[in-house]
């Protein structure tokens, strides 16, 4: 009896062990997790994955058309500033050519600088006049001629200057003159008339009077400065 019955004992003990040893490798705490992988059978984890790659695509895709962008505009600007640079040089050469065009013809106009003097009893007389009236400027650029004439006879001039007219107040002397100021002896009236040639060419004619009226300067001068027009007032030589 004791003869059969041992193996049934130890089989029955081999089964029981079988299952707790499983038992126990399946929880034991050390064991390696199972690691999500990109291709792993679970559909939820292969569309996040999928979803994960489209969007690094699409970042990808969108810095490329902002770098690409960025350079098409650096490319642009350059572009703009190479293209004004040019204009800029341009405009300057014309502009230099069209200077030296005009100063050119102005030149040509200055060369020929001419003083027709019809009439002079005022430079060897200068010496019995005290006073010089400014009593009429016309023709163009009057207010020019009028500061030009105040700049050269009221400085350092033999002459008292006196300037009544209103054409530019800055430079008149006097509001007022007596009635006979201007036909006392000694005192000199001078008108001074300006005139257009050509674009660059100019006219001036200078008549003086004395305190009777009678002419004793009369002259025409062109493209001539008024500093060497006005000189006879001056004691100096004209032209």
């Amino acid at each position: 009896m004791t003869r059969f019955t041992l193996p049934f004992v130890l089989i029955a003990a081999v089964s029981m062990s079988t299952p707790i040893a499983a038992q126990t490798n399946e929880s034991q705490p050390n064991a390696p997790a199972t690691t999500v992988q990109c291709n792993h059978d679970d559909d939820r984890h292969a569309n996040h994955c999928t979803s994960s790659r489209e969007e690094r695509r699409r970042i990808a895709a969108e810095t490329r058309m902002l770098e690409n962008r960025a350079r098409r505009d650096r490319a642009q600007t350059r572009m703009i500033n190479a293209q004004r640079e040019l204009a800029r040089e341009e405009q300057q050469r014309v502009q230099a050519e069209r200077r030296a065009i005009l100063s050119e013809a102005k030149q040509r106009e200055w060369d020929h600088r001419r003083a027709n003097v019809s009439l002079d009893n005022l430079s060897m007389n200068l010496g019995r006049y005290h006073t010089v009236v400014l009593t009429s400027v016309t023709g163009v650029d009057i207010k020019h001629t009028v500061a030009q004439a105040h700049h050269i006879l009221s400085q350092n001039n033999l002459l008292e200057f006196v300037n009544p007219l209103k054409i530019k107040r800055k430079f008149r002397t006097h509001k007022r003159l007596k009635a006979d100021f201007t036909h006392q002896s000694g005192v000199l009236q001078a008108s001074l008339h300006r005139e257009v040639l050509n674009e660059y060419g100019r006219f001036v004619r200078l008549v003086v009077r004395n305190h009777t009226g009678n002419i004793v300067y009369d002259a025409r001068y062109e493209n001539v400065h008024f500093g060497e027009m006005l000189a006879p007032l001056q004691g100096m030589a004209s032209l």
